[in-house]
């Protein structure tokens, strides 16, 4: 992705106009200045690696490997992108909340919790398309 900044920077900005727009639907009102999201005296610098991005790729590059239908797999992609983005705004309101009301342990919750349930839930979204996969035909 470093090879494709327009990516990035569409993704830094997506993801923090989503969870501006999250934060405004609670009533509340975050400033938005780049990448920085700042509400009150918490703020939240949006980089690269803060977005859906790298899941979806994980995502989408385990089920274009996997012998289904292009629909299928089409489908599948489609519905991982929306579920990982609203998955990753649900985490950055969670990392918001942890700034403010428990701020000793951002670094533990953003670097080893997060990253962890981020995984299971690629994971889980990847089983659950494979649960509701056509059956592949053998081959002979």
């Amino acid at each position: 992705l470093a090879l494709a900044p327009g990516i990035e920077r569409w993704a830094v900005s997506g993801t923090g106009g989503s969870v501006g727009g999250a934060l405004r639907l609670a009533s509340l009102r975050p400033e938005i200045s780049g990448a920085t999201i700042q509400l009150g005296n918490v703020a939240l610098i949006i980089i690269p690696e803060c977005t859906p991005l790298m899941p979806v790729l994980l995502l989408a590059i385990a089920m274009a490997s996997y012998p289904a239908p292009l629909k299928w797999k089409l489908a599948g992609i489609g519905a991982g992108i929306v579920a990982l983005w609203t998955f990753n705004v649900v985490r950055m309101l969670a990392l918001f909340a942890t700034l403010a009301w428990w701020p000793e342990s951002f670094k533990f919750m953003h670097v080893y919790l997060w990253q962890s349930i981020t995984l299971l839930v690629v994971s889980a979204l990847f089983m659950t398309w494979l649960r509701f996969s056509p059956p592949v035909a053998a081959r002979a």
